[in-house]
């Protein structure tokens, strides 16, 4: 076979790169630091010369693994002699230098070249040898290629020879079921491939490339709800290497992830990983939060060895080779098949067969690379027996959190150094893990708020995975902006507003539910200093005043359109501008609505609101479209209009016109209030889908959150200042409070046609706002399902215990699950599972004139208490503590619901249950007294209301649950 060029990338060696195994390791290579790549090769007769060629985009700054000598590089060393490269810079639109080193001619029959190649990074710059001529391999084995269709690409790998039909490196695509292609397979993929042997008598098959087409771990929040065609886990198959022999005999090899092939770019992320465009840093040392035995499991499990390692965190189709050994029984083909259940397919790029005998029908490869023990070749005896399993399952022990060896809890697991609120749940383990859940995720959400932001990331987690599609379930040890949640606790002691700060970054759509969940928990003592840190930003920021996608960032100030003679400047991320409005409506409600604070504050809530109006009195210029409803450039709305943007800055805007009543500012107020209709009655216009199930709220079908429950906002929202209780107040109230219940719950039941209760992949913007949804609704049956789904999925060993990710991926299989989009959890999806759980509590204080009690607890939980719980009554912060108990007494069925405040409150209602639908209610009681009730069906259950009483301690017992008797 004649050589023109043939790539020699994958045969340099170094100290830190294994010869037999996956290397499992790559240690930082600083500034004045050099790591030695060496390798021999007999060249043939003939002219050669050397290329090597050095990418910019793959080194974590210009010119580091050169030393910046690109005219002058000393780094190589032919059989013991210095060469100075100069490096070119390549024509093309991705930037590259090349340096060509001309190479004596070889005018005997070879001769052997030792090259060493001295570099400031991990991995060796891309190599070629360029020649003219070719010889017959001659030693005892020989290298035979089962061809490409093409002319294809030579290379070697690990001394072994390869004829592929390209050398395809890449990054990640986007998910389409129509993409990637090929990859560069041998042959084009069409349901498989078959490569003809002609009965050649094999000694062992080298398989080049062993990765997906689709080259990632999972399909995010990517992929429609229940579609695991995107989600590779180890132990899974993905398809099978079928051997026929010329006696008719076929051996079937299983392509096995964590086996034989392997996904997701495995471990080059962590020595080179960009994010967003940024280099996040090297981080092998963390890389299992320092646990060796990690790397020993996957070094055991995974029967691979390194091909081509591009610098940089690429991909390729030459990244692994798996050896079989066949034994030199005769072949007559090698067939390679996918499997149904995924997307794409396996990547095999180049097949050698070593043969024991020349085979006359294949073409026979150069073999002048040196190294003969890079291998760890399988026999056939060994996949049959599948001993390969054992150390496969160690693998999933190691990345994957498996249903059924949660931790049985008998009390909730209560951080170290935890102050606030206390909870007790009783009844079944989803009771123990919701509690555990609280005590966790509570502080979590207030530890975000510090004197600034701290970013989306939790600023308390020491373990972190990769975010989003590249997440496998490998953790790294992270260094939080307050190192731990314990010492959050004792910062938050010790430390005073000005005292605490965080990095001065937020993400707008997280600032307002996280300032909720802080003030509900009562974790309040910094968010009058980061709310004055906002604010300050929406003026500083943007142009006209609103908050960017990310509060702090300056990426987004830069943003810049003319707008009727305005120079527009920033994102209009109008979900998140609406979020942090109603945020600070929330920490006004919770400090008891003073009037100080509103005044102060009140420029800013101005601004927000006028923002608002701008947008809608300018969108004939931009987007050129009249519609009353606001053009959003977000997750949610991709550059159009959809009713999660719109209609939180409706809320943002009905809120703030409460704020202004108060100040008397009564001709802005009814402003407002027409700016409010306008928009509520464009989003009725414009946001509204047919569906089969009624007019269902809109939202962009190619949205990244795919999940699709932010399209019930409106409820969501209704806790946000206005009721726990939507169904019943929105039904007595106007004619476009029941269109919007309407609408909401046709969409409700459109999102629950498929009955599928995991929503988990979105942690908070899916399981957390459907879990609200449901309990809202007052679906109790759904909720249970949602909530024990989202609490038996939130036990992560590795993410620091009962944490809130951004995302888990379940198995198909449902047995195990890993966190994903997870870089240590995420502001927003923090919140809303939180507020999801809180939501069981019950403690609906927006009327600061009137409390009410909604618990809404699974009906299979028995005993349920909370104490030092923050409420507001009045313009008073006190706090409640109560005790639900459900059980027998006597013959009757009882429900007792007592409480206390630490000050009277003068007008408390209570609601109490679920029952039964058909339940009958003989006798309530308050404080032993028979007291009139009222029996309201609301959702798939029937509950009872007491209504205004008054005092600071009180009992209700509910008796006599019975079935309406029929007749």
């Amino acid at each position: 076979m004649p050589m023109n060029a043939i790539d020699i990338t994958g045969n340099w060696e170094s100290d830190v790169l294994p010869a037999d195994r996956l290397q499992t390791r790559e240690p930082e290579v600083r500034q004045g630091q050099t790591t030695v790549f060496r390798q021999r090769l007999q060249v043939p007769a003939g002219i050669h010369a050397l290329e090597l060629v050095y990418w910019p985009d793959q080194d974590s700054r210009l010119g580091k693994a050169i030393e910046e000598k690109f005219d002058g590089f000393d780094g190589l060393r032919m059989n013991g002699s210095s060469v100075r490269l100069a490096f070119q810079r390549m024509e093309g639109a991705r930037e590259g230098y090349r340096a060509l080193v001309q190479l004596e001619e070889v005018r005997d029959s070879q001769r052997e070249l030792q090259l060493e190649l001295t570099l400031c990074a991990s991995r060796p710059l891309h190599t070629r040898l360029i020649g003219d001529s070719g010889r017959q391999n001659e030693c005892g084995g020989v290298y035979q290629a089962l061809p490409p269709l093409s002319d294809g690409q030579l290379a070697i790998v690990r001394g072994i020879p390869f004829h592929l039909s390209e050398l395809n490196e890449f990054e990640i695509d986007d998910l389409l079921k129509d993409s990637p292609g090929d990859r560069g397979s041998l042959h084009p993929w069409k349901d498989g491939m078959t490569l003809p042997c002609h009965g050649a008598k094999v000694r062992t098959a080298h398989f080049l490339g062993m990765i997906h087409s689709i080259d990632i771990a999972n399909g995010s929040w990517f992929s429609p709800k229940g579609d695991h065609g995107f989600s590779h886990f180890v132990g899974d198959k993905a398809g099978e290497i079928a051997i026929r022999w010329t006696d008719g005999e076929e051996t079937v090899v299983p392509l096995v992830f964590g086996f034989n092939i392997w996904y997701s770019r495995a471990w080059d992320m962590f020595w080179h990983w960009w994010m967003y465009d940024q280099y996040i840093g090297h981080l092998d040392e963390r890389m299992f939060s320092g646990r060796e035995d990690g790397r020993e499991i996957v070094e055991e499990a995974v029967a691979l060895v390194d091909g081509i390692r591009a610098m940089g965190s690429l991909s390729s189709n030459a990244r692994f080779v798996f050896s079989v050994d066949l034994g030199g029984r005769e072949v007559a083909s090698i067939s390679l098949k996918g499997d149904p259940l995924l997307y794409g397919h396996p990547v095999v790029s180049a097949v050698t067969l070593e043969t024991a005998e020349l085979c006359s029908e294949l073409p026979t490869l150069p073999d002048f690379g040196s190294v003969k023990s890079a291998r760890k070749t399988v026999s056939l005896e060994q996949i049959e027996a599948g001993g390969w399993q054992d150390r496969v399952e160690r693998l999933q022990k190691l990345l994957y959190t498996y249903v059924d060896e949660l931790p049985v809890l008998d009390e909730p697991l209560v951080p170290d150094g935890y102050f606030g609120p206390r909870y007790r749940f009783e009844g079944n383990p989803d009771s123990v893990y919701a509690a555990t859940f609280l005590y966790r995720n509570g502080p979590e959400c207030a530890a975000y708020i510090a004197d600034n932001g701290t970013d989306c990331s939790s600023s308390t987690a020491r373990q972190a995975i990769p975010h989003y599609i590249y997440g496998m379930g490998i953790w790294f040890g992270f260094d939080p902006v307050f190192g731990s949640l314990d010492n959050w606790f004792k910062l938050y002691r010790e430390r005073s507003p000005g005292e605490l700060p965080g990095i001065s970054e937020a993400w707008a759509r997280g600032v307002g539910e996280l300032l909720r969940e802080a003030m509900a928990f009562g974790y309040d003592k910094f968010v009058r200093s980061y709310v004055d840190w906002l604010d300050n930003a929406l003026f500083t920021e943007a142009n006209p005043p609103h908050w960017n996608r990310i509060v702090g960032r300056s990426w987004y100030r830069t943003y810049e359109v003319e707008v009727g003679g305005m120079l527009e400047k920033g994102v209009r991320e109008n979900d998140g501008h609406g979020i942090c409005m109603w945020g600070r409506y929330m920490v006004w409600h919770g400090m008891g609505r003073p009037a100080d604070w509103n005044e102060r504050h009140f420029t800013a809530t101005e601004a927000a609101v006028d923002w608002i109006e701008w947008q809608l009195a300018n969108d004939h210029i931009r987007p050129g479209v009249r519609k009353d409803v606001l053009f959003t450039e977000s997750e949610c709305a991709h550059g159009a209009y959809d009713i999660y943007s719109s209609y939180n800055c409706l809320h943002g805007s009905k809120l703030s016109i409460r704020m202004a009543e108060q100040l008397g500012r009564s001709a802005l107020a009814e402003r407002w209030k027409q700016l409010y209709e306008r928009l509520r009655q464009g989003i009725l216009d414009h946001l509204v889908d047919p569906s089969e199930d009624g007019p269902i709220w809109h939202t962009e079908e190619d949205c990244y959150w795919q999940d699709h429950a932010h399209k019930l906002v409106p409820i969501q929202l209704a806790t946000e200042g206005d009721t726990y209780t939507p169904l019943e107040d929105w039904a007595s109230g106007d004619s476009m409070d029941r269109t919007y219940l309407e609408i909401s719950q046709n969409s409700y039941r459109h999102l629950m046609r498929s009955e599928n209760y995991n929503c988990l992949r979105m942690f908070g913007y899916g399981q957390g706002m459907m879990t609200q949804s449901a309990l809202l609704l007052d679906r109790m049956a759904d909720a249970e399902k949602f909530l024990h789904l989202m609490l038996t999925h939130t036990y992560l060993p590795h993410l620091e215990g009962w944490t809130a990710p951004e995302g888990i991926i379940v198995h198909r299989s449902g047995k195990y699950y890993l966190p994903v989009n997870g870089y240590m959890g995420q502001d927003s999806h923090v919140a809303d599972s939180t507020k999801a759980v809180r939501l069981l509590l019950g403690i609906d204080d927006n009327d600061p004139g009137h409390l009410r009690l909604v618990p809404r607890y699974p009906a299979a939980w028995t005993k349920m208490s909370i104490s030092e719980y923050p409420v507001v009554t009045g313009q008073t912060r006190q706090s409640i503590s109560y005790v639900y108990v459900r059980g027998e007494r006597g013959s009757d069925n009882e429900h007792t619901f007592s409480f206390e405040l630490q000050d009277s409150a003068d007008r408390i209602s209570i609601r109490l249950g679920p029952y039964p639908p058909d339940a009958q209610i003989d006798r309530a009681y308050w404080n032993g007294s028979e007291i009139p009730f009222d029996c309201v069906d609301s959702g798939d259950s029937r509950w009872v209301w007491a209504r205004n009483v008054s005092g600071k301690s009180g009992v209700i017992r509910i008796v006599g649950v019975k079935p309406i008797e029929e007749g």
